[in-house]
């Protein structure tokens, strides 16, 4: 009577280790910068994997004693949940499915080689870890990219100024570990009145922070050879963020440029790009007007 017993539950047992090693695996996503915003999402959605992860591993426990079919049970459980739960982002596909992975596997093990003595220990745990949310949650992180993080996303738009009238394509992400934002960009200019041969311009680019300086830097990189490295200008007018050149590649001395970023919106962004000849005040080149579209 007593082994029934403790088959019976095997279930509950999984179910509070996949609760707390799920919460876990939600509470690192903390770690990365671009989760953060959604992170209340992440943990919960972590958990609920873990809690349905726990139940199947504890359900073959429960009807068959094998280490090694509960550990490929937990493995392949954990992989379908997060494969499922990856498709709504791909980029981050081995980062979801690898620990749900592990924590089937860790379930599995446990679920066949401990008793549900275990259970109230591990709940224990998981309430613990939940109580404490709140407080990560509210724990500052500096984010020395934070100026530029709503830009993140995918936009379009129109540009106007000297090359004539076009559309923008720009895209910026967070890349190399968070410690960068990447920023591609496209602008195509049909053939018109001011420019009858049109252009198609590229340009490549990524947003640092200098910790010496305590400034953020932006170097782009054009089709055309051009390679500038900006300089954020602490003394921008307030609401926008704008960087001057500190060195420009390929261009003849003494040439200046500004970029200048506006958000005029949640999803609403303007960006202003100006040109200064040798010994001259800056003049606008061209200003592309974008709205996010993911």
């Amino acid at each position: 009577m007593r082994r029934q017993g403790i088959f019976m539950n095997k279930p509950a047992l999984g179910i509070a280790v996949g609760a707390a090693l799920g919460l876990l695996d939600g509470l690192s996503a903390w770690f990365s910068p671009d989760a953060r915003p959604i992170i209340m999402m992440i943990i919960v959605g972590s958990t609920v994997k873990g809690i349905l992860t726990g139940l199947a591993a504890g359900l073959i426990a429960k009807w068959k004693q094998s280490m090694v079919l509960g550990v490929f049970a937990g493995i392949v459980t954990g992989f379908a949940l997060s494969a499922l739960a990856a498709t709504s982002q791909p980029g981050h596909y081995w980062e979801i499915v690898l620990p749900g992975m592990l924590l089937g596997a860790i379930v599995g093990f446990v679920t066949q080689r401990y008793s549900p003595g275990a259970v109230k220990r591990t709940a224990a745990l998981a309430i613990a870890l939940a109580l404490a949310t709140p407080v990560a949650a509210q724990t500052p992180v500096v984010d020395n990219l934070g100026a530029v993080a709503p830009m993140l996303g995918k936009w379009a738009g129109t540009s106007e100024g000297q090359p004539g009238t076009g559309t923008v394509e720009r895209d910026y992400e967070r890349a190399l570990g968070s410690r960068f934002i990447r920023v591609r960009n496209r602008n195509i200019y049909p053939p018109q009145e001011k420019n009858p041969k049109g252009e198609k311009h590229e340009d490549e680019g990524f947003f640092s922070f200098d910790r010496a300086r305590k400034r953020m830097l932006l170097r782009q990189f054009h089709v055309e050879g051009f390679a500038i490295t900006y300089v954020q200008d602490l003394d921008a007018k307030p609401g926008t963020i704008s960087f001057i050149s500190e060195a420009i590649e390929n261009i003849p001395s003494g040439y200046r440029a500004r970029e200048t970023y506006t958000m005029t919106g949640s999803d609403e962004l303007e960006e202003v790009f100006e040109l200064a000849e040798p010994g001259k005040e800056f003049a606008v080149y061209s200003r592309s007007r974008l709205k996010r579209v993911k």
